[in-house]
């Protein structure tokens, strides 16, 4: 492979391109990243960041902290405002960890990314480029992009280009990938504003879905008192009319009430599911919104975008380390696009939900909700909080029905160290595969055999124990849990032990004799690992 004057240039700077960024300052990959706005979007459009998303960037250590708030729940309301389904991010509490989804504030979001993004001496920004033509050549990709303000043109070459532009990628029209529609499409009316305190009808929740037939209507209060509603445009309704602060206000004022709002925005989207027919060709790479789109139902768009740069760049980074075949990028796509795939499809049930605009049709979904939740509960209905599998790659786990979300997607634990420092296992496992063991009480000694690969691949190894035997592998850290968390899975799923990847999915199940030795525990693991990668 030729000389490159990059290794991975991302096309695009919005939300999605803003993580890949940090990611790729956080591995010191060398990067350009071009947008063809000077600026962030001023305005709020995302909402929503999950903690899988947040833990994700949680190494970057952040110079400035995104704001967020936690959400309690979400009430979905018929025509008299009494409650048909009620989800609740409460009652997960097995564990002490609890999963959570999180308001933000979109334009004090990438504000902290952008600026975050800036400290890595291995990122090159520049803003005002627009992206002209891409091909590939001999795995080499060359990118013209030009100057907005001079038109001076700009030819660059590197390993690898993600392509984080958009609904309308600029990368996936000049590769000629076909967007397949879902057939999902509505129109809505946004209106985004600030208001002194919060509404009345948020005292125990943070979201309502008003599913009137007459007028569907979701009422969001956000973070830092930001609030958000989403009005259906209906038949008869014009962009230029219903965006008048007269004509809106009849639907919202009842939410309101007596509260001082600032309106800060009205736009009316057509809100869409489509997929990408392929998400790669050769070294581009296509994610969020180039690849996939959702309704907004369950704000989970950016979040998938976010997901997709983790899923990514870890394999990346290990491909151009030298720890693993180029081939393993192939699973980004067989992994993620299922994962997509089923929550798109919530995403469209739950806004079926509120699309009732027919009162026989409301009817029967009330009836059917209130039905459903008397049998089933409300808890475990929001399906971002349940387990979802990747698709076929590199781990493996099984498909299991209504299982939670840690069988997946492994809980952070708090441990303490033996000198009295307590961290999470995130930052103890940092971005590499390594393994967290329950409790082993054998030898902790490794062989020359193991220590070269294992320090090649910072695998890390966290031992749950009151014991704080040493061992002569520097990444073996034995910690003490803070809570039970660990006790409880192993319990729950009947191991001893589990394998994580650096974006903290869950390789395999571990089970071993405690008296075990180490080396016997880590010659199992990576037998088990080369089953699906080559480790270099």
């Amino acid at each position: 492979m030729s000389e490159t004057e990059y290794d991975v240039i991302v096309a695009g700077y919005g939300p999605v391109g803003e993580t890949c960024a940090n990611l790729l300052g956080y591995y010191g990959i060398k990067a350009l990243i071009l947008d063809k706005e000077k600026n962030t979007y001023p305005l709020p459009r995302a909402i929503t960041w999950d903690a899988e998303c947040q833990r994700a960037m949680s190494h970057c250590e952040f110079l400035s902290e995104v704001k967020t708030r936690k959400i309690r729940g979400v009430d979905n309301k018929d025509a008299n405002k009494k409650s048909i389904m009620k989800i609740t991010m409460e009652g997960f509490d097995t564990y002490n960890y609890q999963h959570r989804i999180l308001f933000i504030h979109q334009p004090q979001f990438d504000e902290a990314h952008r600026e975050n993004a800036k400290k890595y001496p291995t990122n090159t920004i520049k803003t005002g480029s627009e992206l002209l033509a891409v091909d590939e050549v001999n795995g080499i990709i060359n990118c013209t992009y030009k100057n907005v303000d001079t038109d001076e043109k700009f030819t660059v070459k590197s390993k690898y280009l993600l392509a984080c532009d958009g609904a309308n990628s600029t990368v996936r029209k000049l590769n000629g990938i076909k967007l397949n529609s879902l057939d999902a499409d509505e129109s809505w009316m946004v209106v985004d504003g600030y208001t002194k305190s919060s509404f009345e009808c948020f005292a125990e929740i943070d979201a309502i879905q008003y599913c009137n037939p007459a007028r569907p209507t979701t009422i969001i209060q956000g973070v830092e008192n930001c609030f958000r509603f989403e009005i259906a445009y209906m038949p008869g309704d014009t962009i230029e009319e219903i965006q008048k602060e007269k004509v809106f206000r009849k639907y919202i004022d009842e939410w309101i009430g007596d509260n001082e709002v600032e309106f800060s925005r009205t736009a009316v989207y057509s809100f869409h599911a489509a997929a990408a027919e392929k998400w790669s060709i050769g070294n581009i790479f296509l994610l969020g919104d180039a690849a996939h789109q959702m309704p907004p139902f369950m704000g989970q768009g950016m979040n998938s975008g976010c997901r997709d740069a983790e899923n990514l760049l870890w394999k990346i980074n290990g491909v151009l380390k030298g720890l693993y075949p180029p081939k393993i990028l192939a699973s980004y796509e067989s992994e993620r696009k299922p994962h997509v795939a089923r929550i798109t499809r919530a995403a469209i049930k739950m806004g079926n939900v509120i699309n009732a605009k027919n009162k026989f049709k409301a009817l029967i979904r009330n009836t059917a909700l209130r039905i459903q939740g008397y049998i089933k509960g409300n808890e475990n209905i929001f399906p971002i909080l349940n387990g979802n599998r990747l698709g076929k790659g590199i781990h493996k786990m099984p498909k299991i029905k209504n299982v939670s979300l840690e069988r997946y997607y492994f809980n952070e634990i708090n441990v303490r160290l033996h000198d009295g420092r307590i961290l999470s296992t995130d930052r103890v496992l940092e971005k590499s595969f390594g393994i967290i063991i329950n409790d082993l009480q054998g030898s902790k000694k490794l062989s020359d055999k193991y220590l070269k690969i294992l320090n090649d691949h910072q695998f890390k190894i966290i031992n749950v124990s009151n014991d704080y035997q040493q061992s002569n592998y520097n990444n073996y850290i034995s910690c003490e849990e803070t809570h039970n968390d660990m006790q409880i899975f192993c319990d729950k799923y009947e191991c001893d032990g589990v394998i994580l990847r650096p974006d903290k999915y869950v390789y395999d199940l571990l089970t071993f004799n405690k008296s075990d030795s180490l080396e016997t525990i880590i010659d199992k693991v990576l037998n088990n690992l080369k089953e699906k990668i080559d480790f270099n």
